[in-house]
């Protein structure tokens, strides 16, 4: 393909239907090719020339040279082109008007009888208007032979119009008149799908599917400004950031086309705009160049014709790369200058605080108490929206201010916390740096604790620990000291949990802590956090670890809320105060560690997803794990303990939906499916993912897995099962194996833990895992018991596994009346958490139950097909690795024709309530307000409140959204 037609194919096709009108109809033809600066008007209007050509037509190619004082230039030198050996011509006639130049013949188109021409003017602003004139009346006439003629004008963004000429203020304005008479060929910005050809033809650089969009985002699809892109990677293939990199140093070739023709007014303005950015203002800008309103917009017009800004305001560069041009020719105190007067003025006019940050940011130290508190809370900003990057930028050009000590130590602190997410490597070196070189005790303090909670969150307690000493031991026993002793102290403690299981040892009792800890304040809320994970870690007082954890929960937005939420929250889930802790998840996304671009917010979510699991929704657990999951996996192939436990979550989560392979993926991308492990209690969550995966293909695998999970929590003084039901899950897997005594050994020690511990997800839990290891009316009893208590609980999806396990046993005895109302409870449970594994079993079990005449197990008078599940699910065996993680292959049961289907059961759930409340939560469903309620009963509002919050509690929903699953028997 020819370099004029890269990306014009529509365009040149327009053209040679010019030249076949022409031919076909013998009468003149005009086409104008539309287009901005290096837009390819003059390549297009070359290749037109060689069509033209090779079609026979004698071609005439002229470029406009703007002599308004020679007239008739232009047509001298086509005419000069054209003109025969044999001088035949045929004359046109035009006489200018009296005074207006030479009189008489202006000039003559030679032309053989029958051979075609073509007129090729480029650039017709450049044109003189006496050849235009002529050029007008020739378009007019009807010459012996076809022809054809082709211009080419800039446009500017105001309208075809808008041509910058001689001939514009004319009475008679030849060229507009001409214009008018033409068919406009408009050339576009090369598309995406161009751009790569073009890159390879123009500049030999490979361009590919990421860094092709970039090239159309920076140059509007500009030709000549993606050959200066691309001219300092010739014979490369540049990434996205090295074409970014090179747009914003400036250096650019070709610059001087768009610059060198601007006025000083017009190029001071354009200045102002490059600094100020996309969206400025007139006024503004005019302020910052140190021009009038009047001078403004004087040379605003100019760089609108020079297409350089676009047609409207607030003003901005018709391109990305039109700005880094002219912010690359600004000297570099110039524009430090022009940067700082510019946040200097957008202050003064109350910009937003980022837009004033930026501009900090650009012009390097300012000297002012306003900017360090201006960067300071643009960080903050930056950071809610998602953007760490640039809240880092903040906060290092903060550290460039004259700050206090104190001052200091908290924008390094600050910027240590969004390096920990970004280049943890970077975080330690800042503050082991300011550590080192502090004196004052509590500036020691913070940096001690801030890089232990650093190292701590990458994997390297031991070095976390060890800060911490050093800092104990530089401050010594001075005066206050006790204070600063006893927060080191809790921190260490924290820390140990994170390491190795022998680290454990080096931490303080909570003990020898209570005794020396004041009940209130931050640090009382440290320890009473401390001694909730302790008393759940023990499992044997559930009361006095809900205590704890209450006195626990973090108080406003203070640094650390985010850690002490998740040790909080994860106490209340384990006791089963489910709705509890997800009212304090939602107040949790406003605490200060929990924004994006840290770890407190990647707790948070990950804490959110916990309690989803709990409440059995697997959807909107994965939903809120999933835009998470490309920084866990990369953190978790590093040891990041808090990644690892958001990876072992995900993975399971996706197990239980049916998406193995996936998680099969998630733990092979983090490297959490080699051995060995490290040996701390985060390595236990991603075993039992592990053991979840294989549980299909590999039995023995998964069971190895749940036994070294157990030696890990037991080594580290866990009993809970409530913190992770390894026995159960590990007596499922050897009762499907056949070894019911070693299944019933770990289930019932793991029933005598859960009693103990005394929620019903967890004796349930227990119950069902013993349950699998008895026969007959046994595994019956133990089923229904086990059925009954996960009905008080949250845990919807561990009932639905309980209630296949009881329709399929109770098929087995004959009961099919019984077996038909657990299957379909079942099935309506999983169906509602997405458990699509589990309600694909349950369906193959009542096929078998109903026999092959009786169609499809029924939900609330709906049939559900049992063909393939959601795009969401991937295609798995009919007996699913999900089920066989949780319960154990059914004992043969002979297919049998049960009765007449039995009414839909009433959900156990509603048993928790009291009359008043169920009789609200009817009314709520049906759709009535809270006040509606109220005046039916003949309540307050307030009591309507009071009974709802009560009854949703109980319940473990959030609201009236989940009371439709509840009603149905979900």
């Amino acid at each position: 393909m020819a370099l004029g037609e890269i990306g014009r194919r529509n365009e040149t096709a327009r053209l040679r239907a010019v030249l076949e009108r022409s031919r076909r109809d013998r009468c003149p033809v005009v086409a104008v090719v539309r287009g901005e600066p290096g837009a390819g008007k003059s390549t297009l209007l070359e290749a037109f020339g060689a069509d033209a050509s090779a079609a026979g037509f004698r071609v005439a190619v002229v470029r406009g040279t703007g002599a308004e004082d020679r007239p008739y230039s232009t047509v001298n030198r086509l005419i000069a082109q054209l003109r025969p050996d044999d001088r035949k011509s045929v004359e046109v006639r035009h006489r200018t008007p009296p005074g207006v130049g030479p009189g008489g013949l202006t000039a003559a188109v030679p032309m053989e009888r029958d051979a075609p021409v073509a007129l090729c003017v480029d650039d017709m602003a450049q044109v003189d208007s006496w050849s235009l004139r002529w050029l007008s009346e020739l378009s007019r006439t009807v010459p012996t032979a076809p022809l054809a003629i082709v211009l080419t004008v800039r446009i500017c963004g105001a309208g075809a119009e808008a041509v910058s000429s001689p001939w514009h203020g004319t009475p008679d304005k030849p060229g507009a008149v001409l214009l008018a008479a033409a068919e406009p060929i408009d050339l576009p910005g090369l598309l995406t799908h161009d751009l790569s050809e073009a890159a390879a033809a123009r500049c030999r650089v490979r361009l590919d599917t990421r860094t092709a969009p970039v090239c159309g985002e920076l140059t509007g699809g500009n030709p000549a400004l993606l050959q200066a892109l691309l001219a300092p990677h010739a014979g490369s293939a540049p990434t996205a950031d090295a074409l970014r990199a090179t747009a914003a140093s400036g250096v650019l070739a070709g610059a001087d086309r768009w610059l060198a023709p601007l006025s000083t007014p017009a190029l001071a303005l354009a200045q102002a705009v490059a600094v100020l950015g996309g969206g400025a203002e007139v006024v503004e800008s005019a302020e910052l160049a140190r021009l009038t309103v009047e001078e403004a917009l004087g040379a605003v017009d100019q760089l609108v014709d020079a297409c350089l800004l676009a047609n409207r305001t607030p003003l901005a560069f018709r391109h990305p790369l039109l700005e880094s041009m002219v912010l690359g020719r600004i000297a570099a105190g110039t524009r430090a200058a022009l940067h700082l007067r510019a946040a200097a003025l957008l202050r003064d006019r109350q910009a937003a605080t980022t837009t004033v940050a930026h501009h900090l940011v650009a012009a390097g130290l300012v000297g002012q108490e306003w900017a360090m508190r201006c960067l300071r809370r643009a960080a903050r900003q930056l950071e809610q929206e998602g953007r760490p990057q640039d809240a880092a930028r903040c906060l290092r050009a903060a550290l460039r201010e004259p700050l206090r000590p104190h001052q200091k130590s908290a924008v390094r602190r600050e910027l240590a916390e969004l390096d920990a997410f970004v280049d943890p490597e970077r975080a330690v070196r800042l503050l082991d740096t300011a550590r080192c070189e502090s004196q004052d005790p509590g500036v020691v303090l913070e940096y001690a604790l801030a890089l232990a909670a650093v190292l701590a969150e990458c994997g390297r307690a031991e070095e976390a620990v060890t800060v911490l000493d050093d800092a104990a031991a530089r401050l010594g026993r001075a005066s206050g000291d006790g204070s600063w002793q006893l927060r080191l102290r809790l921190h260490k403690a924290f820390t140990c949990r994170r390491g190795p299981l022998w680290l454990a040892q080096a931490a303080d009792p909570p003990g020898n802590l209570t005794r020396r800890t004041p009940q209130r304040g931050s640090v009382g809320r440290e320890l009473a956090a401390l001694c909730a994970v302790q008393e759940a870690d023990a499992g044997a007082d559930r009361g006095a670890a809900v205590r704890h954890a209450r006195q626990g929960l973090p108080r406003g937005a203070g640094r650390g809320s985010a850690t002490l939420l998740w040790h909080t929250c994860g106490v209340l889930v384990a006791a089963g105060e489910v709705a509890e802790a997800w009212t304090h998840c939602g107040r949790g996304r406003q605490v200060a560690g929990a924004r994006p671009g840290r770890w407190g917010h990647i707790k948070v979510e990950l804490l959110r997803a916990t309690v989803l699991r709990a409440r059995g929704d697997l959807h909107a657990a994965d939903a809120a794990l999933t835009p998470l999951a490309d920084r866990l996996l990369a953190f978790a192939a590093t040891g990041h303990p808090s990644a690892v436990t958001g990876v072992a979550a995900l993975a399971e989560v996706r197990v239980l939906k049916g998406m193995t392979e996936s998680a099969r993926s998630l733990l092979a991308e983090s490297g959490l499916d080699r051995d060995p492990l490290p040996w701390r209690r985060d390595s236990a969550y991603a075993l039992a993912a592990r053991a979840a995966v294989h549980a299909s293909d590999d039995p023995a695998r998964a069971l190895e897995d749940l036994l070294a999970a157990g030696r890990l929590l037991e080594e580290a003084g866990v009993r809970n099962p409530a913190v992770l039901p390894w026995r159960s899950r590990a007596a499922r897997l050897l009762s499907a194996r056949g070894k019911r005594e070693e299944a019933a050994e770990l289930a019932g020690a793991e029933v005598h833990d859960a009693r103990r511990w005394g929620t019903p997800e967890s004796i349930g839990t227990a119950l069902h895992a013993l349950a699998l290891t008895e026969n007959g009316e046994r595994r019956i009893d133990l089923l229904t018991d086990a059925a009954g208590l996960l009905a008080r609980s949250p845990d919807r999806l561990h009932r639905a596994f309980v209630q296949a396990e009881l329709g399929a046993g109770l098929a087995g005895l004959g009961r099919g009346e019984a077996a038909c109302a657990a299957l379909l409870s079942a099935c309506r449970l999983a169906r509602a958490c997405g458990a699509e594994p589990l309600a694909r079993h349950v369906q193959g079990v009542w096929e078998s139950l109903r026999g092959t005449d009786r169609g499809p197990l029924e939900l609330s008078g709906t049939a559900m097909s049992t063909a393939a599940p959601d795009p969401a699910s991937v295609r798995e065996p009919s007996v699913s690795p999900a089920y066989a993680v949780h319960a154990s292959p059914q004992p043969d049961a002979q297919p049998r024709q049960p009765g007449p289907q039995p009414p839909q059961p009433a959900s156990p759930l509603l048993d928790r309530l009291t009359p008043q409340e169920r009789k609200i939560l009817h009314l709520a469903k049906e759709g009535h307000s809270n006040r509606d309620i109220a005046g039916r009963l003949f309540v307050a509002v307030r009591t309507v409140e009071f009974h709802l919050s009560g009854a949703y509690r109980k319940l473990g929903i959030t609201g009236r959204r989940q009371l439709a699953q509840v009603f149905s028997g979900g």
